[in-house]
């Protein structure tokens, strides 16, 4: 955990260990191997450099003939492969980015494999590979996350420690991972989608939010356990996709108490705009400020200490936030100050 601004202690799920993380083909972090194949550069834990071989599945994607390559979906698909020493190099990697979300602050990994494979045999064994590797290091336990029960039910399987996990997620219309949650005995995010679709306002969001909370408590889950997504759209989309969000949280720290959680795809809010990293920062302060007392966030890119020790009168600061709480819709004002270069820095 990591303090927020006014000292209470915020739960980190890294959310990086994801099949659709993508980096630029001409950035640093991608070589290529002598045999000519590209290739992702990391360091293991002593330090060594490394390379993930970009497997040829990956390469033969429409991401990687536009310049990004998908990087966990590479390890993973060579984790499948079983073919070393790739094998042993998707290991590594995977290691090397769960090492660095955990000393930024992680307290669980968020695994998600879904991208991989149409196959959903592909994407349990993808799940199992995943928990294995992340329980091996024993510094913080997974969280299991996918739209399919199948690949969260193969992840509780393969692991040695099933009441440590979290389960991504629960919602109206996907009951069947709260009674895996009940089952293990182990915490879950329940999301405030309705049986449905996404909810419209905050008033959808509180109200589903209460329904599967209710759902919850009836399979004998208690309130520590459930982390509450009211479920974060992006601003982009929909300029008062933030306040709905907010308000929610608001309301439900007020209607649920203190034990239970309230948390949310945080970075989700800044999606499609530019100087993602100051919008983000500044949403997960007033996220916490709300009331959420956790987050499915990169605590690499988002240091909750910049966060705390960010200026809220500063100009960056009040023009993201006004961004994200609609007095500013579509970000005219926020667009304009990052093209004239007033945020370079800052973003």
């Amino acid at each position: 955990m990591r303090p927020t601004r006014a000292g209470n202690p915020f739960t980190i799920v890294g959310e990086n260990i994801h099949a659709t993380r993508t980096l630029q083909r001409s950035g640093r972090h991608v070589t290529e191997m002598p045999d000519g194949r590209p290739a992702i550069r990391f360091e293991d834990a002593g330090g060594a450099e490394r390379f993930l071989a970009v497997p040829d599945e990956v390469r033969a994607g429409q991401d990687f003939a536009a310049g990004r390559v998908k990087h966990v979906r590479a390890a993973l698909v060579a984790l499948l492969a079983g073919r070393d020493p790739d094998a042993a190099d998707a290991r590594g990697y995977i290691e090397a980015l769960a090492r660095r979300q955990v000393a930024a602050g992680a307290d669980w990994l968020d695994l998600n494999v879904d991208e991989i494979a149409h196959d959903v045999v592909a994407r349990a064994e993808a799940m199992r590979l995943a928990v294995r590797i992340v329980e091996d290091l024993g510094a913080v336990p997974p969280s299991l996350d996918s739209s399919d029960a199948t690949v969260i039910r193969a992840g509780l399987e393969a692991s040695a420690h099933p009441a440590r996990l979290l389960l991504n997620s629960a919602s109206l219309e996907r009951l069947d991972v709260l009674d895996l949650a009940a089952a293990a005995g182990c915490a879950v995010v329940v999301g405030a989608a309705g049986e449905t679709g996404l909810p419209a306002d905050a008033d959808e969001r509180v109200a589903n939010a209460e329904r599967i909370v209710a759902q919850a408590k009836a399979r004998g889950l208690a309130d520590a356990s459930l982390h509450v997504d009211p479920l974060v759209i992006p601003v982009a989309v929909n300029p008062e996709a933030g306040t709905h969000f907010l308000g929610a949280v608001r309301r439900l720290r007020e209607r649920l108490g203190p034990d239970v959680h309230l948390t949310g795809g945080l970075s989700n809010v800044s999606f499609g705009l530019p100087g993602r990293r100051l919008l983000n920062d500044v949403f997960v302060d007033l996220a916490a400020e709300a009331g959420a007392d956790a987050g499915i966030i990169d605590p690499v890119g988002n240091d909750l200490a910049r966060i705390a020790a960010r200026d809220r009168t500063a100009r960056p600061y009040r023009l993201a936030a006004d961004l994200l709480t609609g007095a500013d819709p579509y970000g005219m004002e926020y667009l304009a100050a990052f093209r004239a270069g007033e945020l370079a820095g800052e973003a």
